[in-house]
């Protein structure tokens, strides 16, 4: 499989590139890792005339905490993401997510801005940052402007950016210090692939340690998008720790509801809803095992 012959063009900095993008026009790609932007470029799925790389931009791959919100730069790749310190001190299941990604070629290479763009409904990253309540920061010819993630994802392969823009961090708002969080896929065994389906858990509790005072749930790969879920959500919140572990089941059938997937090369729909249900039921019970032990 070969690329069709394109234009090839070197961002110096992000001022840089967005006057590249500027001038491109709409048919522009940013190359980042590319290690799902050169795939798709070689089977045909994208055509471009114009990729602009940003693979000589320093000061974009950063993890720093500021007011009591972690800010992830676009270009950090997913390897050393997986392995942070303060990310696992304070945001585990995203550590949890992006260490999935793939091989380990893949994800010493991959940047998790490329795989939040990338818009895929399975995409590992999307559940954790949207139970997380993530905001975005776009830069554009006029400045940066915020957009909170879950309206980022339009559908398969379409986002919020317009053509003339490109992400530049990511903003997490520190959980509280009693909260945990699991993230739970399922792919084929043995197999660097993308996963069928997949869950997020996140839950804190109160002061007290044994109210959860918030909940987010978030299914990947069985819908368009990744999508939250406010009615399981709903069903958890303000109940005392044993009391949730009582209603796991129910909160699993509203997950496996919620979830609208399609029969595709992967997995059957029924299947697919079947794996949400097990994971919801999986993922709720170890993160209320583990604030109950906290």
């Amino acid at each position: 499989m070969r690329i069709n012959e394109l234009e090839f063009k070197t961002a110096r900095n992000l001022a840089h590139a967005l006057d590249l993008l500027g001038r491109a026009g709409q048919g522009a790609k940013i190359l980042a890792g590319g290690t799902d932007l050169v795939l798709n470029l070689k089977k045909k799925r994208v055509n471009t005339n114009t990729l602009i790389s940003l693979h000589r931009l320093t000061g974009l791959d950063y993890v720093k905490e500021e007011a009591g919100v972690i800010r992830i730069g676009a270009m950090a790749k997913h390897e050393d993401l997986a392995k942070d310190r303060r990310l696992r001190e304070k945001t585990d299941i995203l550590c949890q997510a992006v260490g999935l990604i793939g091989s380990w070629q893949i994800r010493n290479a991959g940047t998790i801005g490329g795989n939040i763009c990338n818009a895929s409904p399975a995409g590992d990253s999307l559940p954790p940052l949207l139970v997380l309540d993530a905001e975005l920061v776009i830069a554009g010819p006029d400045g940066d402007t915020l957009m909170p993630v879950n309206s980022f994802f339009k559908g398969p392969g379409q986002t919020g950016l317009r053509p003339d823009q490109i992400l530049k961090e990511i903003r997490i708002p520190v959980p509280p210090e009693n909260s945990a969080g699991c993230y739970m896929k399922l792919r084929r065994r043995k197999a660097v692939d993308i996963s069928i389906a997949g869950v997020a858990f996140q839950a804190g509790t109160d002061s007290s340690g044994q109210v959860l005072e918030s909940v987010g749930i978030a299914l990947g790969g069985v819908a368009p998008t990744p999508v939250r879920v406010p009615a399981a959500e709903a069903m958890l919140t303000g109940l005392s720790i044993e009391d949730s572990l009582g209603k796991i089941e129910d909160c699993a059938d509203a997950c496996a509801d919620t979830a609208r997937p399609i029969d595709d090369i992967r997995a059957s729909a029924g299947y697919k809803r079947t794996i949400v249900n097990v994971f919801a039921r999986r993922c709720a019970r170890h993160v209320l095992t583990t604030l109950k032990e906290n």
